[in-house]
Order: C-alpha cells, then structure tokens, then sequence
C-alpha cells in the first residue's frame, strides 16, 4: 500500500512536531539537570544500580543505531560524521532536531526521508 502526497507531507509534519517538541523538553529537563542536579556526585552513582547500567547501555545502543542511520542517509558526509558526534554527546535533543532537519530537507517524501542522498 502507497501513500499518497498528502498522506507524506502529513505524517512529516507531525513527525517534525513530535520531533520539535522533544527537542524542547530534552532540552528543559538538561537545563532543569544543569540547575539542580551534580553530576559529578550522581554520575558515578548511576553505573553503580544496575537499572542504571541497562538505561546507559540502551540509550547508547538506541543513538549508535541512529547515528549508523544518519551516517548512511547522509552518504558517510564530513557533515554526518559531525551529527553522529553531537548525537551521541547531547543525546536524543539532537536526534530529534536530526529529525527535524530530515523532515525539512524531506520536502514532504516519505522516501527522502528515509533515503537521504541515497533517493
């Protein structure tokens, strides 16, 4: 089953808005970490837990992943070199404004998208 144009150019958008708004709230939580937490003090306690340990270890698993994806839409680019370092540094904030930027570049192809410079 195809979906038409409109189908595209509408699920993009709200792909970019879920996208949008996560990026604002991985961003407030950072800032509210930033002010409140220590991460020098809670770090090293987080790897201690071993729900800590898994958390880590999925979330970075889950972007090594996204970056291999980014890496490939974007032909193995100078510039998708750069994404995938700032993902993995900032975390799902980027992935999220990857998305964003993948949603514009789009042009409203569900195709684009996903294939990057390989459409």
């Amino acid at each position: 089953m195809t979906m038409s144009i409109h189908q595209q150019q509408t699920s993009l958008r709200l792909l970019a808005i879920f996208a949008g708004l996560g990026a604002l709230i991985m961003f407030a939580f950072i800032v509210r970490a930033l002010i409140v937490g220590d991460f020098s003090d809670e770090g090293p306690l987080l790897v201690t837990m071993p729900w800590g340990l898994v958390s880590l270890v999925d979330i970075y698993l889950g972007l090594l992943l996204f970056c291999l994806w980014v890496l490939w839409r974007e032909g193995f680019s100078k510039a998708a070199f750069a994404w995938a370092i700032l993902i993995l540094v900032l975390g799902n904030m980027l992935s999220c404004l990857y998305v964003l930027k993948a949603c514009h570049d789009a042009q409203g192809s569900i195709r684009r998208f996903l294939l990057g410079t390989r459409c």
